[in-house]
């Protein structure tokens, strides 16, 4: 994998881009769009994405503002046009494209972000993509919050849309810790200082309202467009039986779900996470 950092500059916000190119070898057959999670970096997925780039994918990943290495107040990403805009940018971006086939793909916010694509995809707005990839797709913000809270969230983003607040998401809700064999476990590693669990009212409301448009339109994915969902099976943050409601409900014939036992919300990390890869890997390599 070839590392390449760039600063792009999108409806007056200066945004990092991260894009992973396969090795020079390797002849360059799609490119991938990956959605990042609240409060995560580019470089976070650094090693999701290798069993991407070893089969000639170059893979994208745009940090929205408050994000990463993307200026801003952590936790506002800004709002669906700018996202929109980050979208469209890639897209038209000839040195990224290269008019090669694409992927979609994103990790719990990501994930819902992903959806929220294809179905846009599927009514016109953007090119069908070839493959999607759901991981842990965050499908129901509003999921275990109170009504009032979610009227709130309402109420203030139009007032004060930057206006953070936490997510509740801690670091020992996403990956395993790791056996010894001696009975003890391997401490999780230091908070990551791009890592962030902040998530604005502006954001929020639109995370609502993203939730709500694709449970109304999941009919508008394209079915044929061959679709991985993996989940963690004891993931708090995503429930399991959330996702398989959802998978059962999407359109879809070409779609795979595997649900991985023991696993919480990033089932890439830690104990454990071999089996995610190994359905990867599977499924690329079933791509063609």
């Amino acid at each position: 994998m070839i590392e390449e950092s760039q600063r792009v500059r999108i409806d007056g916000h200066l945004l990092h881009r991260l894009v992973m190119h396969p090795e020079k070898m390797l002849p360059v057959k799609a490119v991938a769009l990956f959605y990042h999670g609240q409060g995560d970096y580019a470089e976070r997925y650094l090693d999701v994405l290798g069993p991407f780039t070893k089969r000639g994918v170059r893979c994208v990943v745009t940090e929205l503002p408050g994000h990463g290495r993307s200026p801003g107040r952590r936790g506002h990403c800004g709002d669906p046009e700018l996202l929109d805009a980050v979208i469209e940018d890639t897209l038209s971006s000839m040195t990224l494209m290269e008019g090669l086939p694409y992927g979609v793909m994103g990790h719990s916010m990501g994930g819902l972000l992903a959806v929220r694509h294809l179905i846009l995809s599927g009514m016109g707005k953007w090119p069908v993509p070839e493959f999607v990839w759901l991981s842990s797709p965050l499908m129901r913000p509003g999921y275990r919050r109170a009504p009032f809270y979610l009227k709130l969230i309402r109420w203030l983003a139009p007032v004060v849309p930057s206006l953070t607040v936490s997510t509740g998401v801690k670091p020992q809700m996403c990956r395993v810790e790791s056996g010894d064999g001696s009975g003890e476990t391997e401490k999780l590693p230091p908070k990551h200082k791009l890592w962030h669990n902040r998530v604005s009212m502006g954001w929020g409301a639109a995370l609502l309202d993203f939730e709500q448009f694709v449970a109304d339109s999941l009919d508008q994915i394209p079915v044929d467009v061959p679709l991985l969902y993996t989940q963690g099976a004891d993931d708090p943050i995503c429930l399991a039986e959330l996702a398989r409601d959802v998978f059962e409900r999407l359109p879809s014939t070409d779609k795979q779900y595997h649900e991985l036992e023991g696993m919480l919300h990033e089932p890439f990390r830690g104990e454990g996470s071999e089996e995610l890869f190994a359905r990867l890997k599977h499924w690329l390599d079933g791509l063609g």
